[in-house]
């Protein structure tokens, strides 16, 4: 029996690339409804690109991949059989067509991505990024260079900014992520907004 395969350029999602490119960030998430099935859609360049439709109130999961040239795809009869179980499509024919599902799915892709603070918490409940930071407010930094002036014999290869806390920054607060890239510094993340948050968010270090 011939395998499923099918593959559909997605302009929108090239320009959703090009917008989320515009602000250094590589995931993007935002809402989708088919089927009375409510979804978050993360669409993730990072690696192989995929787009991961997350079940609200559920949590179960489906993944396409987007193939070069901002292809939505789906290979394989099993892939297949998860896509129609997750939007709980009846198998009659003349019932679904894949192409129609496309159209609508480009109707509602962002043309333009903005980020706030829904979309952070969207972000993080998709990939945590750094487990030893919680929350999506800045709330303090740590100017590890100050640190280690501050006290000398403190070990050199010890006590810096992790690799993880710059790719939290990076995926949430991108302007801040800009303005720290080559510095030594920690932003600490909470649960809630406090005295400095804004401050942060501004610049003031």
């Amino acid at each position: 029996m011939t395998e499923f395969h099918y593959s559909r350029y997605i302009e929108e999602l090239k320009n959703l690339f090009f917008s989320m490119r515009g602000i250094s960030v590589d995931i993007a998430t935002f809402d989708h409804l088919y089927n009375g099935i409510d979804s978050m859609v993360i669409f993730d360049t990072r690696g192989n690109w995929k787009l991961i439709f997350i079940k609200r109130g559920l949590g179960n999961t489906l993944e396409i991949p987007v193939e070069r040239g901002y292809k939505f795809t789906i290979d394989g009869n099993a892939n297949y059989k998860k896509f129609k179980e997750y939007f709980q499509i009846g198998g009659a024919k003349g019932e679904f067509s894949l192409n129609e599902f496309v159209s609508l799915f480009k109707s509602i892709i962002p043309e333009r991505y903005v980020l706030d603070d829904e979309k952070r918490v969207n972000i993080l409940k998709y990939d945590r990024i750094d487990c030893e930071s919680e929350g999506i407010y800045p709330i303090r930094t740590i100017n590890w260079e100050e640190v280690h002036a501050k006290n000398p014999k403190l070990d050199p290869t010890k006590y810096h900014r992790t690799a993880k806390n710059l790719e939290k920054t990076k995926q949430l607060y991108p302007n801040i992520y800009r303005a720290t890239k080559d510095m030594d510094m920690t932003i600490v993340y909470g649960r809630s907004v406090e005295i400095r948050t804004e401050d942060i968010k501004n610049g003031v270090w």
